[in-house]
């Protein structure tokens, strides 16, 4: 390593551990969080295919960009503006400029759209990248003092087509990240460079190919007189499968074409527009006809029609309001005993332990409880909605955590959070959980819990046992002893816990193995 590599390496871990004293990470999570459910709300709403991924960008991930980018010097006094980012993935070419026009109504833009510039005898990765203010009434939620180092409070949006997402992964690792040029990167392989430019080529391609393949789709269900399909087709916005178009609208586009292409002729951008304008739509070939004929076509006949449909409410939305006995329905129940290592210390092992729960309760909950500490201690808190009753006594090793909490989605939901770490007679640190939702009488139980997400880290840093210690991802049986090891678990009396056992068949040599 040379003594540049050295002097950099040295500069980067110094600011590595600033930003990890002046940043909150917990709360930055938060706020991510509220951004990409309200960018997946808005997308959803107008029925567009996407998928989004978000990421805070780490501590060691800040300070090289810092140090690489040389952010507030004199060479470069700008701020690093993407501490939070998040990536959109478009499955239509033409869905780009559509949500970049979203993005700039919802959101307080900085500067301009960043896009893959190139000139017409080269190809890029399409993508556009922009860069927007911290939304107030999120960013509220920070509220450890604002931070010193060259960071702006933004976060930017990425939005890419699927046939380019793979490709944008290998980009920023191959070429964004290395500290060589284009010219040197590929010098002594100017063939390969060319061969790039192809694959390049075939995926621009491909993103074009395929939204004028649907649109000929559509002009080819216009003429078999498929409507239902040929409005899919066109407008491909996500619409049930069980969703069917008026009859009345389909007896006049059967006994009137001009008409029917009149809707094959509309504009999607115009579409989802006026989606964007209703507050929780309900996605149907009958509201696609009455906002294009609203917006576009103005058929008499056909607003008569959808005047006279029903509208269809969201369910999730409109409940009619009629009160309901609470039934409780147990989701998870655990009661072990924790690891022991005759290494540590068992008040070391209470503390590793209490925190967990600690940061995970402070995590979910600091939203609402604004004032509770960073450092764990004891707190109580009632608030209309929710209630958090946290006791923590290191003295006497006990620390009880009781959560109860409105369900924000679902109407009528109460969620109950019952922990415990106590010292048992044994002298041995015993770990209980319960947690349970109360749902009205009648509602349909179709729960999506699995388990709460602070045990993972409870196994990896304190350890659960039951008869052996708990891993939190699958043992493979490979050979004979660990086969033993797995039937002796299975048949000792002990045992509270299931043991799932998941084999595969494989035919080696004729011989089958199990």
């Amino acid at each position: 390593m040379s003594i540049l590599d050295v002097k950099t390496a040295n500069t980067i871990s110094v600011l590595e551990k600033q930003i990890t004293e002046e940043l909150d990470f917990e709360k930055l999570s938060e706020l991510c969080e509220h951004l990409t459910n309200a960018v997946c709300e808005i997308l959803n709403s107008c029925g567009m295919y996407f998928r989004i991924f978000s990421r805070v960008k780490s501590s060691a991930s800040i300070a090289e960009k810092i140090e690489r980018g040389k952010y507030g010097t004199e060479e470069n006094p700008k701020k690093l503006q993407d501490l939070i980012g998040l990536r959109v993935v478009l499955y239509y070419y033409d869905d780009l400029s559509i949500c970049r026009n979203i993005m700039e109504s919802t959101f307080r833009m900085i500067d301009d759209w960043s896009r893959s510039k190139y000139n017409a005898d080269e190809f890029r990765a399409t993508k556009i990248n922009g860069v927007f203010h911290f939304p107030e009434e999120y960013f509220h939620l920070y509220k450890k003092e604002l931070w010193s180092l060259p960071i702006d409070t933004t976060f930017e949006i990425q939005f890419r087509t699927v046939f380019f997402e793979g490709w944008h992964e290998i980009e920023h690792d191959m070429r964004y990240k290395s500290f060589l040029s284009d010219d040197e990167f590929w010098k002594g392989s100017e063939e390969l460079s060319r061969i790039l430019n192809c694959i390049l080529a075939n995926l621009e391609l491909s993103d074009w190919s395929l939204v004028q393949l649907f649109d000929q789709l559509a002009y080819n269900h216009y003429k078999r007189a498929n409507w239902e399909l040929m409005l899919k087709s066109k407008y491909r916005i996500k619409i049930s499968e069980i969703e069917t178009l008026d009859s009345r609208i389909t007896e006049i586009f059967n006994q009137d074409r001009k008409i029917a292409k009149q809707f094959f002729k509309g504009s999607r951008k115009e579409l989802i527009k006026e989606l964007l304008k209703l507050d929780n739509p309900h996605l149907n070939y009958n509201l696609i006809i009455k906002l294009l004929n609203e917006r576009i076509v103005h058929n008499e006949q056909i607003a008569a029609i959808c005047d006279a449909i029903a509208p269809i409410r969201d369910e999730r939305v409109y409940q009619k309001n009629a009160l309901a006995r609470l039934e409780s329905n147990i989701l998870f129940h655990l009661e072990l005993p924790l690891l022991h290592k005759e290494t540590r210390k068992l008040q070391s092992e209470f503390n590793n332990a209490s925190s967990i729960l600690y940061k995970w309760t402070r995590f979910k909950l600091n939203p609402v409880f604004e004032d509770m500490p960073p450092e764990i201690c004891s707190y109580q808190n009632h608030l209309p909605g929710y209630d958090l009753d946290m006791t923590y006594a290191p003295e006497e090793y006990k620390f009880s955590l009781k959560i109860r909490h409105i369900d924000n989605k679902n109407i009528g939901t109460l969620w109950n959070f019952d922990a415990s770490i106590t010292r048992s007679e044994e002298g041995r640190l015993f770990f209980r959980h319960i947690t349970s939702c109360d749902m009205p009488r009648g509602v349909s139980q179709r729960s999506t819990f699995n388990k709460p997400s602070f045990l993972s880290d409870l196994s990896n840093k304190v350890g659960i046992v039951d008869v052996t210690r708990l891993g939190a991802k699958p043992q493979f049986v490979a050979d004979n002893s660990t086969l033993e090891e797995l039937t002796a678990l299975i048949h000792t009396h002990t045992r509270r816990l299931p043991v799932v056992v998941i084999t595969q068949h494989n035919r080696v040599g004729g011989i089958s193995l199990k």
